[in-house]
């Protein structure tokens, strides 16, 4: 099962192994903007405008589709935590993987509840 820490220092880990290859800032904000934005499917378009806005359009795309690569390579199984499409790009929030700001969020939210509960 895949861990991902946001929080903090970025970190990824497989089974408690380290994954070695996403130590390239670019990558490591890609993955992050994949799984904070995992309701729903990112145009490729959109995303290769936010993350290279200094590119022309054709430079984007060419420099999102490597990052792409490098994540399919990186990531074990990565067909199971990453939907792409032609046209968008989508972190599966199905997949078996635990993500710090997800068990932040819940707790904090459980704590909300309780609170307004006792009021």
């Amino acid at each position: 099962m895949l861990q991902i820490q946001l929080l903090g220092d970025f970190k990824i880990t497989d089974s408690k192994e380290p994954l070695p290859g996403l130590s390239k800032p670019r990558m490591q904000t890609l993955l992050a903007y994949l799984l904070l934005h995992g309701d729903a499917p990112q145009p490729r378009a959109q995303l290769a405008y936010t993350f290279w806005p200094e590119s022309t359009e054709t430079q984007a795309r060419t420099n999102l589709r490597r990052e792409l690569l490098q994540l399919r390579r990186t990531l074990p199984q990565a067909e199971t935590y990453l939907h792409i499409e032609t046209h968008t790009i989508q972190w599966n929030a199905e997949a078996d993987f635990s993500l710090d700001v997800a068990d932040f969020t819940a707790v904090l939210s459980a704590a909300q509840t309780s609170s307004d509960t006792q009021e």
